[in-house]
């Protein structure tokens, strides 16, 4: 895996994460265009946060304990809007 993209439904702006190491033993995931993480926290699951771990996006569904973060539905908060997005692993 190299690569994932976060395609908001509501209007397809779309957000490029790149693989940038690991975090508590899981692939970890840099924005390309700013500091922001998709990783696996532990004892909470997948999730898009900052490095310090405020977390700002995570699965709809279920919390993603898999080794890779899960594709489909993602909701994400910033202040009082929230946007549902789909998680799109891109492979070379």
């Amino acid at each position: 895996m190299a690569a994932l993209k976060f395609v908001r439904r509501e209007d397809g702006l779309t957000y490029e994460f790149t693989e940038d190491g690991e975090a508590h033993g899981f692939p970890s995931f840099k924005r390309v265009d700013l500091d922001i993480w998709c990783r696996r926290l532990p004892h909470f699951g997948w999730v898009v946060c900052t490095e310090s771990g405020a977390v700002s996006s995570r699965p709809f569904d279920h919390a993603g304990f898999g080794y890779l973060p899960p594709a489909g539905a993602w909701v994400s908060r910033k202040d009082d809007r929230s946007y549902v997005y789909d998680l799109v692993r891109v492979t070379s």
